[in-house]
């Protein structure tokens, strides 16, 4: 097969994660091309790409440039991965004559309008989803059909990971909290910075920080946020790092506070790394985590109970964390093989062709 990926993201994040890890999979066996907008973006990938001007989605010229070179790169599957791009992703994929796939990685309420109707019903062949809580939502719109929407869990590179994190890098604090992800407002920065001071202050310990992995709109933001309260000696925001995992593997805890989330692959990569996670229930985190065993849930926005977590994870027996942690990589390692995740994207594509 020849597929085709469409990324118009500015920045790096899960959904670019999964992109990349997705098309350089398929690659192994199919030739697999991206389309663009961001230098930063296109920069990752090591597969024949063409960069876009992708301006919006009702961009024609993009549309006209889009369809030339699906026929020209003879593409059957284009994969569309923004939701703010389905309906070019779709039109192209129309005009040229090939399947369109889109990737929806968040739970999302889809309005009930003409336009949403026409796109899901006309334009879009398969729905990739990773967890059952967005598969369940997507359902509640009567207009999108059930055999449309493919459960397929993100795959994790493992081999990479453990490269990766042989790397050497110094631990940065005697105990170290880390969150990854883009800095938006979904994530929950605000909640983990607002949480984090306030365990500090409650327990009096001075030799905790948190490390912040990551860049978005919200960064300047959250960089007062920590000088108001008086923690900007404790916390340190790095941007996006092209191997976090020497770092992240020097962790004492992990923490992700997002409201809405499909299944995150920094979550996911912690728990491969047998890190202890604390994370809400957002999206399809209950998917993966079972609260207390390999794992804990959290409520979102109690910053006195996420402090006191915090604490709890700062005192805990290495026994029981020892326990906690195997147990997280047991469940990483029997749901989230990139080979199982390939597996099914070739399914999934192919069925749609014949």
């Amino acid at each position: 097969m020849n597929i085709l990926f469409i990324n118009a993201s500015k920045i790096w994040g899960g959904n670019e994660k999964w992109t990349h890890m997705a098309a350089h999979a398929l690659a192994g066996k199919h030739k697999v091309f991206l389309a663009y907008r961001s230098s930063n973006l296109g920069r990752r990938f090591s597969l024949p790409k063409k960069r876009f001007r992708l301006v919006n989605r009702f961009d024609f010229l993009t549309l006209c440039q889009l369809v030339h070179y699906i026929r020209k790169n003879s593409i059957d599957i284009v994969v569309s991965t923004n939701r703010k791009y389905y309906l070019l992703g779709g039109m192209a994929a129309g005009w040229a004559g090939c399947r369109h796939f889109v990737r929806c990685g968040i739970v999302w309420s889809v309005p009930d309008s003409l336009y949403y109707r026409y796109l899901f019903t006309r334009l879009i062949h398969g729905i990739i989803v990773n967890a059952s809580p967005v598969k369940d939502e997507l359902l509640k719109s009567n207009f999108i059909s059930q055999d449309r929407i493919h459960l397929i869990y993100n795959g994790l590179d493992l081999e990479r990971l453990e490269q990766g994190q042989k790397e050497a890098h110094e631990k940065l604090f005697p105990f170290t909290m880390v969150s990854s992800g883009e800095l938006v407002p979904r994530k929950g920065y605000r909640l983990l910075i607002e949480s984090f001071a306030h365990f500090l202050k409650q327990t009096g310990i001075t030799d905790a920080g948190l490390v912040i992995m990551g860049k978005g709109r919200q960064e300047a933001e959250l960089k007062t946020l920590v000088e108001s309260l008086g923690v900007k000696d404790r916390v340190v925001f790095t941007g996006w790092l092209d191997n976090p995992y020497p770092l992240l593997s020097k962790a004492d805890l992990f923490v992700t506070l997002s409201s809405n989330e499909g299944i995150s692959n920094a979550l996911l990569e912690a728990m491969y790394l047998k890190i202890p996670v604390i994370s809400t229930a957002a999206g399809g985190t209950g998917d993966i985590i079972q609260s207390g065993c390999n794992g804990i849930l959290a409520k979102h926005e109690d910053v006195s109970s996420l402090a006191g977590l915090y604490a709890k994870f700062y005192e805990q027996d290495p026994s029981e964390l020892k326990r906690m942690t195997r147990a997280a990589r047991q469940s990483v390692e029997e749901r989230f093989s990139m080979q199982e995740m390939v597996r099914s994207l070739e399914e999934k594509f192919s069925r749609t062709l014949r």
